[in-house]
C-alpha cells in the first residue's frame, strides 16, 4: 500500500512538472494533472493540500542548488585570497554555474519568470537579499583573515552586484539559442572580469 502511494505522489509531481513547465504556475491546470497523472482530483488532495504545495515540491531540487551555492560561497575554503589568482577556484566556478544551468535550465526558466500566483513568485527578490547578506558576511570574513584589505564597500553596490548576477542567470536560461560552449566563453569571461573588478575594490 505504502509503495502505491509513493507511486501515486510521483506520478502527480511528474506531471505536474510538465504541466508548471508549459504553462507556468498560474494557468496550470489542477484537473489536467489529475486526469493525465491517473489520480483523481480529489484524491491529489490526500497528498498534497494545494496546487501551490506541488509546485514549490517540484522546485525543490532547484531551491535545493540554489542554498548551495549561496552556502558554497561563505564556505572556508573560499575566505582565502586565491580566490583572485587561483585558476582551480575559477574552474570549481564555472562547474559550479554550468552544473546549475544544465541540470535545471527549465526550472530556472520557471521558477524566475512564471511562478506568479505561488509562494515562490518572490523568490528573485528574496535571493538578491539573501545574497547582499551574504556578500557582506563575506567581506566581513576576509577583513578578518586578511586587515590590509579593504571591504569598506557600500551595501547598495553589494545588492546591486547580486541583482546582476540573478540577471546573468534569467539571461542564459531565456537565451535557448545559446550552445554549452557559449554559455561557458560567456561564463568564463563574467568570472574573469568580476575577479578583476572586485580585487580592485578590494585592495587585495
Amino acid at each position: 500500500m505504502q509503495i502505491q502511494k509513493e507511486d501515486s505522489k510521483e506520478r502527480i509531481l511528474k506531471v505536474a512538472k510538465e504541466e508548471f513547465l508549459i504553462k507556468g504556475f498560474k494557468d496550470a491546470s489542477m484537473r489536467v494533472i489529475a486526469k493525465k497523472s491517473g489520480v483523481g482530483l480529489s484524491n491529489i488532495y490526500n497528498y498534497f493540500r494545494n496546487k501551490d504545495e506541488i509546485f514549490c515540491e517540484v522546485m525543490s531540487s532547484v531551491l535545493a542548488a540554489f542554498r548551495k551555492m549561496v552556502d558554497d560561497h561563505n564556505a572556508p575554503e573560499h575566505i582565502n585570497l586565491n580566490v583572485f589568482t587561483n585558476s582551480d577556484f575559477q574552474h570549481i566556478m564555472i562547474n559550479d554555474f554550468l552544473g546549475l544551468i544544465n541540470k535545471y535550465r527549465q526550472e530556472l526558466k520557471l521558477l524566475l519568470f512564471y511562478s506568479h500566483g505561488s509562494s515562490l513568485e518572490n523568490f528573485k527578490e528574496e535571493f538578491i537579499q539573501e545574497s547582499t547578506e551574504t556578500g557582506k558576511a563575506y567581506l566581513q570574513k576576509m577583513k578578518e583573515k586578511y586587515p590590509h584589505l579593504n571591504s569598506n564597500i557600500s551595501p547598495f553596490f553589494i545588492h546591486t552586484i547580486s541583482s546582476m548576477w540573478m540577471n546573468i542567470i534569467g539571461e542564459v536560461v531565456t537565451h535557448d539559442e545559446l550552445l554549452d560552449s557559449e554559455i561557458e566563453d560567456f561564463v568564463r569571461e563574467y568570472i574573469a572580469f568580476s575577479t578583476a573588478g572586485w580585487k580592485r575594490l578590494m585592495k587585495a
